[in-house]
């Protein structure tokens, strides 16, 4: 029997998502499964693991099989040897008690790779890349650095296979492997199939007016409020029930209704008595990414959809795509008011669109390379191919242009993403949700150097990267600018590694090159491999005393050298380069002010 061991950022008890659905079908398939959440730190003790030498002492002792058959990590503990380090001695117990083969890892979120440095090379990794973690890091509540960023580019990196969740993540990782394989989200239909549902209407649904409108999971920040509210105010004879968590509130009206949290087996029951489902997402880069659970489990219980635009789930029998306010209004009219030979006939079709996204089916190739121990997949240029034709009839959609920008950037068809954009050299203006780095690259290759710099500015200014600003014109002074511009380029659309290999190839021997070797430690610092990036970092600091540090290098491989300092008790340096840098303008002050507490908290600890 093979071990799967699959590494989320979730709790296994939490709403159920993706990582929970692939840990039941591994188990339905006869696998041992392990699920360990990356907060599950907290239930490892430390000294009792270190004595645990047997697999069966060490599933009593740490895990218990829930009613899926998964193994899941035991209540929390009291120690005070507890900390995140723990679960790094978990994983190489793991490997040391399963003997280091037959061993499976699934990670589905970045960080866990902090905690793999051991995997021998009989055991296979797959990271599931679930979402885009990058524009997580763009909102300060989501509490995110930009370290999840780099964590995610190195465990793509050394995968075995990377699996995504949308085709924007699909291009996005193939910058980092050449075995990546498109699985969007699933359902287990048997699970929301109306027939086999019991009669009875839920309790918190019966005083509630129909046709009642539905929405399940969370309702979070990008979750479009001022769209609830429009659809709510225009039609209040409509009942707009929501059920999931709540992590931020809704518009309060008469005819919204939030009925708090569902567990998963209870949800077909709401559905049987919804007329139809929403997908009121707001339409940004992180929508692009998604690919939701929802939607497929909506269609699966016959339900109609209507959704704003989401590239991956354009055009599936059964929903309708929304480019407006009002045009989503109208598609929620259109269900509410067929007649029921037409309405059927939408619930059939609804039906029907799911079968290809049960999660078996979508599941049995991965379980397939496990059998065959071979994870050599479909190239990944013909499926961004076949990807751009499918887009074809929305190439008006802002949403989809910038996919397409991405897909012809990987493609290396650079004139093609300078097409899509009209802009005029002179009135360049700032639109919402266009990736400016992509384009800046794509002019700069198409010969466009100037234009390449202004769309440079514009995405620091729209990404709120005016921190890089000084060093950014500072690369742009040098007298071999150009150079500079592409590595610089390449570094913020992700191509991390052949931004390096430019790097690499301009260095020369013998010659002192400060602002070229800055830029390798950034990169290096990009991808997760930080003891490269420190040590190219010490030799320049080593030898500078001319240059300002901010020409260097950027400000966020400038925090990473003072939160290196400060892990290597060099508090006095540490604080040293952060009051220096304070000093250069206000940002620059706001952006350290909270590293000079952290050198001063841990100069402190030790004294």
């Amino acid at each position: 029997m093979r071990t799967v061991v699959m590494l989320s950022g979730i709790p296994y008890e939490y709403l159920k998502h993706r990582p929970q659905h692939f840990a039941t079908y591994f188990a339905r398939k006869g696998y041992e499964v392990l699920y360990i959440c990356i907060t599950d730190y907290n239930k490892i003790d430390p000294v009792h693991l270190g004595n645990i030498r047997d697999r069966d002492s060490f599933i009593d002792s740490f895990f218990s099989r829930n009613a899926d058959d998964v193994f899941v990590i035991k209540s929390s503990i009291h120690s005070e040897n507890i900390n995140d380090s723990s679960l790094t001695l978990l994983i190489n117990k793991i490997n040391r008690i399963y003997n280091e083969k037959n061993l499976i890892f699934i990670a589905a979120f970045p960080q866990w790779i902090t905690h793999l440095q051991a995997l021998s090379k009989n055991s296979k990794l797959i990271y599931d890349c679930l979402d885009d973690w990058e524009e997580f890091t763009k909102d300060p509540d989501m509490g995110y650095s930009e370290e999840i960023i780099n964590c995610e580019r190195k465990i793509a990196s050394i995968a075995d296979l990377v699996i995504t969740s949308a085709k924007r993540l699909y291009v996005k990782m193939s910058y980092y492997n050449n075995n990546i394989y498109y699985l969007p989200n699933g359902v287990w239909n048997v699970d929301f199939t109306q027939q086999e549902l019991l009669p009875q209407v839920p309790i918190d649904l019966k005083s509630i007016n129909k046709p009642i409108v539905f929405f399940m999971g969370a309702i979070a920040k990008w979750v479009d409020l001022d769209l609830i509210q429009f659809i709510a105010e225009l039609r209040p004879e409509y009942s707009f029930v929501f059920v999931g968590n709540l992590r931020c509130d809704l518009p309060k009206r008469s005819n919204i209704y939030f009925l708090g949290s569902k567990k998963y087996e209870e949800l077909p029951h709401y559905l049987a008595v919804s007329k139809v489902c929403i997908i009121p997402f707001k339409v940004n880069n992180l929508t692009a990414a998604v690919t939701p659970l929802k939607i497929y489990e909506y269609l699966a219980s016959s339900t109609p959809v209507v959704t704003t635009i989401m590239p991956d789930i354009l055009e599936l029998p059964g929903t309708r795509a929304a480019t407006t306010y009002n045009e989503f209004v109208e598609y929620i009219d259109e269900f509410i008011s067929m007649n029921n030979e037409k309405y059927t006939v939408e619930t059939k079709m609804a039906k029907k669109s799911v079968e290809l996204y049960n999660w078996p089916d979508l599941l049995e190739p991965i379980n397939n390379m496990i059998k065959r121990d071979s994870y050599q997949v479909e190239n990944n240029e013909n499926v961004i191919k076949n990807t751009i034709r499918s887009y074809k009839n929305y190439k008006q959609s802002f949403l989809i242009k910038n996919e397409l920008l991405g897909m012809y950037n990987y493609l290396g068809l650079y004139n093609l993403s300078c097409s899509l954009y009209d802009f005029n050299d002179e009135t360049l203006e700032i639109q919402q949700h266009l990736d400016y780095e992509k384009l800046a690259l794509a002019h700069f290759c198409s010969g466009c150097i100037d234009m390449s710099k202004k769309l440079l500015n514009m995405y620091i200014e729209n990404n709120d990267k005016k921190i890089l600003q000084p060093y950014v014109n500072s690369l742009l002074k040098e007298e071999d600018f150009e150079i500079f511009l592409e590595i610089y380029l390449l570094k913020a659309s992700g191509n991390i590694y052949e931004a390096i290999k430019l790097a690499d190839s301009q260095i020369v021997p013998e010659k002192y090159q400060p602002k070229l070797l800055g830029l390798l430690s950034g990169l290096y610092l990009d991808i997760g491999e930080y003891d490269l990036a420190f040590q190219v970092a010490l030799e320049i600091l080593a030898v500078e005393n001319e240059l300002k540090l901010e020409d260097i290098f950027d400000a966020y491989t400038l925090k990473f050298i003072i939160k290196t300092f400060s892990e290597q008790n060099q508090y006095d340096l540490a604080e040293e380069f952060t009051l220096t840098l304070m000093q250069i303008n206000k940002e620059w002050q706001q952006f350290f002010v909270s590293l000079l507490s952290d050198v001063y908290i841990s100069k402190h600890l030790v004294e």
